[in-house]
């Protein structure tokens, strides 16, 4: 193609049509410029297709690890729930009422069988740190990822309240009335199974009734169900967010 223009140029310039020639390379000037610009536009084009196909399996791998928080937020959920109902069961107990102490057991055992989420971020940790953050093209969407890691940071707060509160105050209270191992065996999580072979201890009745008549005691199982609401409650939001933010992404699944 080269060398054909260029004869032309060259009969033209032997002809001696000065003017034609101007005009004819003028042509060829702009017909190259126009050649570079599809060029460019085509190599845009496939660039941005790149992204595009990168910014694909971002929201695949992005859709899974949310899914799977979501799963495991609503274990941890349910558990902490079932704690906090524990707690005010406890409180409410009537012990002027026949009961039997393995009642007290098996909600002192749902009362210490709380978890705390721990969120997956790795996929989110990458993109973020590898900047492929700026491939995700919906606004909201992105706005809602850089939001993740922030909603979990009140959570964390009050979880780590919780366990302050738990580590310094329960045990030395709960420990003077009712033997641990008496609480341990009756737990029951399907996420933790193991044998139990240190058994339950016989103590007299009246360590329950003493327990559940204390003040101190009331005291610390009010405190207890203030720090587990707050983290229920903010369990609650994340899952929220989690599902919204879930919602976000499959929308920009294409081709799914």
């Amino acid at each position: 193609m080269i060398k054909f223009f260029r004869k032309i140029r060259y009969n033209l310039m032997s002809e001696n049509k000065t003017a034609k020639y101007f005009k004819y390379a003028i042509g060829e000037i702009i017909l190259v410029v126009i050649g570079i610009l599809i060029a460019l536009q085509i190599n845009n084009w496939n660039e941005k297709q790149k992204d595009i196909e990168k910014e694909q399996q971002i929201l695949l791998s992005l859709r899974e690890e949310f899914k799977q928080n979501i799963k495991e937020l609503e274990f941890d959920h349910a558990l902490n729930e079932r704690s906090l109902n524990a707690i005010v069961a406890l409180m409410n107990f009537d012990h002027t009422n026949p009961f039997k102490t393995k009642t007290i057991d098996s909600l002192l055992g749902q009362m210490y069988n709380y978890a705390t989420f721990d969120a997956r971020l790795g996929v989110m940790n990458d993109i973020t740190s590898s900047g492929n953050l700026e491939l995700i093209r919906d606004s909201k969407l992105k706005y809602a990822l850089n939001q993740w890691t922030g909603e979990l940071d009140d959570y964390k707060e009050d979880i780590i309240i919780r366990r302050e509160f738990w580590v310094n105050n329960v045990p030395g209270i709960l420990y003077k009335f009712i033997p641990l191992r008496n609480v341990d065996a009756s737990m029951n999580r399907s996420d933790y199974k193991r044998d139990i072979i240190i058994q339950p201890k016989e103590v007299p009745k009246e360590n329950y009734v003493a327990f559940l008549s204390s003040l101190e005691v009331d005291s610390m199982l009010f405190d207890y169900y203030m720090n587990q609401s707050y983290v229920t409650v903010n369990e609650n939001m994340i899952m929220r967010f989690l599902k919204d933010t879930l919602s976000l992404i499959e929308a920009n699944i294409e081709d799914d």
